[in-house]
């Protein structure tokens, strides 16, 4: 490979714009060119994201943490509650004095634009709208891509950015159908209202955020509000309920926001609801054009995260897509891009002629890899867990699985255990585990 790689990156979403600051400003020779398949002028998701310290800390290093404060809301706890809004634990989540960081949650346009207009600063990177990838060649020494309209790019790398449903996958994988994601049969459903509007209601003067636990059902059992603003008073709220059959056409189902909220006011402020009126009031004042609808999908996980000649290799939610329910799916994609970055700089500095396609190039890669997806399998399981603890129930079953869950809350709350596990999440930091895979050689890549 060339000392001074062209490198194409399909997609412009945040892992895509992520990892193309952090190539431009370690591999300051390359020439970079993203590809988005929408145009500058489509509407980015209104929806939030919720990031860690972990996450923050490579943002931070990207540069745009700090244009982020302004726009986002910062905390270091969750209140935990039952449906009577009695409070069992308060979760630490994140904190300066001990990770670092705070917490926050922010809406992704804000997030977006501030990585784009930080991408923009760096001559090396080009970015080209209205390019959907369709078809890749790969051999010894490069990358050929097409695109719908018929043009083609050539490179010498090709990095897949392209989220959950990558095409780019199905061209390198072995076996593509074995990585199509499932769905999982949960779906999350909620909207915003402004704190004000439901203040009267929150009659524990409870610190949002908060996430409340209910009767088990065949629908769900929590309800979740979240601030998403500096001063505290947007909020977002959401529920996840089981929905077994999967929809043809989700886009269709999602855009109906009466629907949306008839089946989360269906499960949670029915007149003989038994929770308490912090959730009913919440979702009887919201409007419906708001309203928001993920699936939860994921896929099996790839041994590799790259091809077997080191041209192509995923990020994201490409590689590794898991629910949102542990919110770390953002974090994991911005921890992709930029231990990735550092091992590519590594690559390109110490392999003969910085051939990636190397020996010395694929075992870096392998490295990288096999970090990567152990660092994964970690988080998908603490993801899983989350997941159960949100899942609804039925009947005498459902009934004690609630007890037992109320329960477990109260008393290791009690106990200061819960929050423990955040430092497995909270303390990742990218540059220094390359440096303990690659060596100190790595603190002199900035």
């Amino acid at each position: 490979m060339a000392s001074s790689p062209t490198i194409i990156i399909i997609g412009g979403g945040l892992s895509g714009l992520c990892l193309s600051i952090f190539i431009a400003r370690l591999v300051p020779k390359a020439t970079i060119r993203i590809y988005e398949v929408r145009s500058p002028s489509h509407p980015v998701s209104s929806g939030t994201i919720n990031m860690t310290p972990n996450a923050i800390r490579v943002l931070d290093h990207a540069g745009v943490y700090k244009s982020l404060i302004p726009h986002g809301y910062s905390f270091d706890s969750i209140t935990m509650a039952n449906h009577h809004l009695q409070v069992l634990a308060t979760v630490p989540m994140a904190g300066v004095n001990e990770f670092e960081y705070q917490a926050l949650r922010i809406e992704r346009s804000y997030l977006h634009s501030a990585l784009l207009d930080k991408a923009k600063e760096y001559p090396q990177i080009e970015i080209t709208n209205d390019c959907k990838f369709t078809s890749m060649t790969e051999s010894d020494t490069g990358v050929t891509v097409t695109f719908a309209n018929g043009t083609t790019a050539s490179g010498d790398l090709l990095i897949a950015c392209d989220g959950i449903h990558s095409t780019v996958r199905k061209f390198f994988m072995k076996n593509p159908e074995d990585h199509d994601p499932k769905y999982m049969g949960q779906v999350s459903i909620g909207s915003f209202i402004s704190a004000s509007e439901i203040a009267q209601y929150n009659t524990a003067n409870i610190q949002y955020p908060v996430m409340m636990f209910g009767p088990e059902s065949d629908t769900g059992g929590s309800f979740i509000i979240w601030p998403y603003t500096r001063d505290g008073d947007g909020l977002t709220f959401f529920t996840t309920l089981k929905k077994p059959d999967e929809e043809a056409d989700w886009k269709a189902y999602a855009s109906d926001g009466g629907k949306l909220k008839s089946l989360i006011g269906g499960v949670l402020s029915s007149p003989d609801s038994p929770w308490h009126d912090l959730a009913k009031k919440t979702i009887e004042k919201s409007g419906t054009e708001r309203y928001r609808f993920w699936p939860f999908y994921q896929h099996t996980l790839p041994d590799k995260f790259h091809s077997e000649k080191g041209r192509v290799i995923m990020v994201g939610d490409a590689a590794h897509a898991m629910p949102p329910s542990g919110g770390q799916g953002g974090a994991m994609a911005f921890e992709d891009s930029e231990s990735l970055a550092y091992s590519l700089a590594h690559a390109y500095t110490t392999c003969p002629d910085g051939n990636l396609g190397s020996p010395e190039g694929l075992e870096i890669l392998d490295k990288w890899s096999d970090h990567r997806v152990a660092r994964i399998k970690t988080i998908q399981l603490m993801n899983q867990r989350m997941s159960n603890m949100r899942r609804g129930g039925s009947g005498i079953v459902g009934h004690i699985l609630f007890t037992a869950k109320i329960y477990f809350i109260w008393l290791a709350g009690l106990l200061g255990l819960l929050g423990q596990t955040r430092r497995v999440i909270n303390d990742y930091n990218s540059k220094k585990e390359m440096a303990t895979l690659f060596g100190d050689g790595i603190n002199s890549l900035d």
